[in-house]
């Protein structure tokens, strides 16, 4: 039995609509052959997809189809049981046994009995969790409402993150030479700022660099050298690109006004390009516009930083902490108007809520962390997170959002720099909802404010807004309705929030039939643009293009109404014409088309095609895809990462949808 760590807390079932709205439930009928419960052989997909991601929870005796939950409940749950924990202690079958006692159990739900099972999320040295004895063939991790297999590049990366520390290896043939001697003498003057009497400040670079874990000597091998963290921190540029060749770091200030970057500092061979020299120049970046009310120290001294100089330095510093290195995704600091955004390479350590709550550090570059800890620009370890929170609790700013996105191998922490609740919004929301909203938690003040800020929300942008679990979200979400502070609209995964009075768009109400949708052309004044072939056939489902119909409900080209003026067919086939100069690059690609250039592209299109709605079809025949393959692989996931909006939102399936960058 391993230590087991709990990224799932979910400790009772309460009815299904719990369960309509969560990607980390997994609902099995578990009939078997004769109807009287088994269980079921994906069941341990399941459980290696949810021990390698955030964990979940799986439900044997329910039955799901297309979001629909009915529970069938088992007859004779006993032996199911005892299957469950033969195969999970058995090493041929699963790699390792996670359960506890209480993480298997029978519910009743509807009168039925079903079994629960918490699979909690397993803690890094047990990683990947995998079956049938073959971690590069039975190692799954959950991507939305699915388990999917594990490439070996990804299994890999899971068995290198087993390794406790990562920075401390020595560097074979790199010396002092390959050390920026400007950054090592401003490390030691910032060393003798914070110290000034500490013993290190009378040695030699290269002891110094030895007393800091910067250079290393291995006593069973005698071999001698630069340690990866002493590298990083304080190397040329050249010498960092030998050791690393992937590594990058960047520096973005945008103006949101028109997405692009004003200004810019990347590793481009013009400055040393070491962490402590980015870690500075950006600092004084990203702390240029906060103001500094004057107020003194306890000694006298003046006090220039606030709690939100704080927050953004301990940022900044546990993304270089915790960065992975030798990979191909770089460090990226955003600066915003109003929220500034750290991506880092490689998922957390530890789960996000054990690392709001502090006291359990996994640092994945303990050295380079203990480099800015001598100097003054960091916390302990196990308590940066912590601070963060409640420097900007203290500053009055919205709660900060970590998230992992497993699929990119990447950490997201978000400073929101926008007062949580400012005057004019307290005064809506005492009007709307009393001053009894003062009195909820966190979370639900968060729903209400987004409820206030926004017409209609779901269950993923709430999540996307705080760093709860979302079986918390789905439960904050379902008393809010029942207290009357909220309405609900739609199904399931197409449910919808929103204030009372608010109409959410269909094809039947008013909303909705105010949304304009661009007007594709006639069959016959398809030879007016050049384009791939109807009807072809190609190897490649990524660069087919789709069949067109006359008839029926999907129809890959909307005709547009027979009683158009001139002006507006015109005006269509102009704006038609503009799309289909957008799509020319990813619809005449004669290779495989490169995800990022098709997201590209379908943004694009949204943007030029701005006020309308484009529909699927449309833009499956712009760029030459087959819609499903579209829908799939691109739109869906779009649409639940708040990248696009759906037309009719508590409708997703609908055969008129139509897809928009922005809600309104």
């Amino acid at each position: 039995m391993t230590n087991k760590i709990n990224d799932n807390p979910i400790a009772n079932i309460i009815d299904i609509q719990t369960l309509q709205e969560s990607v980390e439930v997994e609902c099995k009928l578990a009939g078997g052959r004769d109807g009287h419960g088994a269980v079921p052989n994906d069941m341990w997909e399941t459980y290696s997809a949810f021990a390698n991601t955030r964990g979940g929870l799986i439900l044997l005796g329910i039955k799901e189809k297309k979001g629909t939950f009915t529970v069938e409940g088992i007859t004779n749950p006993a032996p199911l049981i005892k299957n469950i924990w033969d195969t999970v202690n058995n090493p041929n079958k699963v790699s390792v046994n996670l359960l506890s006692e209480s993480d298997v159990r029978i519910e009743t739900l509807e009168g039925k009995s079903v079994i629960a099972i918490t699979v909690p999320r397993a803690p890094r040295q047990s990683r990947p969790v995998f079956i049938n004895a073959n971690p590069l063939n039975g190692t799954y991790q959950r991507r939305y409402e699915a388990d999917q297999k594990c490439l070996p590049p990804a299994v890999n990366k899971m068995l290198a993150e087993q390794e406790e520390v990562r920075d401390n290896r020595i560097l074979e043939h790199f010396t002092l030479d390959d050390i920026d001697p400007e950054s090592l003498r401003i490390y030691r003057q910032m060393f003798v700022d914070a110290k000034p009497q500490h013993p290190f400040l009378e040695l030699s670079d290269q002891e110094f660099l030895r007393s800091i874990r910067g250079w290393q000597k291995d006593r069973a091998t005698g071999k001698a050298g630069l340690t990866l963290a002493g590298l990083v921190m304080f190397g040329k540029w050249d010498a960092i690109q030998d050791a690393l060749p992937s590594f990058a770091l960047d520096y973005q200030e945008k103006d949101d006004s028109t997405h692009r970057w004003i200004d810019r500092i990347y590793t481009d061979g013009s400055w040393s390009g070491n962490a402590f020299d980015f870690y500075r120049k950006v600092y004084r970046k990203l702390t240029a516009d906060l103001k500094v009310g004057f107020s003194l120290t306890d000694d006298g001294q003046r006090q220039d930083t606030t709690p939100a100089h704080e927050a953004i330095r301990e940022a900044l510093v546990n993304t270089l902490a915790h960065a992975e290195f030798n990979t191909e995704s770089n460090i990226l600091i955003e600066k915003h108007p109003d929220f500034i955004g750290f991506r880092n390479a490689g998922l957390m350590r530890v789960p996000v809520h054990e690392a709001k709550a502090g006291g359990n550090s996994q640092c994945r570059n303990p050295a380079i962390h203990q480099m800015f800890l001598n100097i003054g620009l960091s916390e302990k370890a196990g308590s940066g997170i912590p601070k963060i929170y409640s420097n900007c609790k203290a500053q009055n700013w919205q709660p900060p959002h970590m998230y992992e996105k497993d699929e990119l191998n990447q950490t997201f922490l978000e400073l929101r720099m926008v007062n949580i609740v400012s005057p004019e919004l307290d005064k809506r929301l005492t009007d709307t909802f009393g001053s009894g909203y003062k009195k909820l938690s966190e979370l639900k003040r968060t729903i209400l404010i987004t409820a206030i800020t926004e017409s209609w929300f779901n269950h993923e942008r709430i999540c996307s807004l705080t760093s709860e679990h979302t079986r918390e979200v789905t439960l904050a979400l379902s008393q809010l309705v029942n207290a009357g502070y909220l309405e609900s609209a739609g199904q399931h995964r197409g449910k919808m929030y929103h204030l009372k009075g608010i109409q959410i768009p269909t094809p039947d109400n008013d909303a909705g039939k105010s949304i304009t949708f661009v007007a594709s052309p006639k069959l016959d004044q398809l030879s007016l643009f050049e384009g791939p072939e109807l009807n072809s056939e190609g190897p490649d489902l990524d660069t087919e293009g789709p069949e067109l119909s006359n008839e029926g409900p999907d129809l890959a080209l909307n005709t547009p109404d027979q009683d158009n003026t001139e002006v507006e067919t015109a005006a269509a086939n102009e704006l038609w014409s503009s799309l289909w100069v957008i799509g020319e690059q990813v619809r005449s690609a004669s290779s495989r088309k490169q995800k990022s250039e098709v997201e590209q592209a379908i943004i694009a299109l949204c943007k030029e095609a701005q006020p309308h709605c484009l529909r699927l079809g449309d833009i499956a025949q712009l760029l030459g895809m087959k819609p499903d393959t579209l829908r799939r692989n691109y739109l869906s996931k779009m649409v639940k990462e708040q990248v696009l909006f759906l037309a009719y939102p508590t409708i997703p399936n609908h055969p008129e949808q139509g897809y928009k960058l922005h809600k309104d």
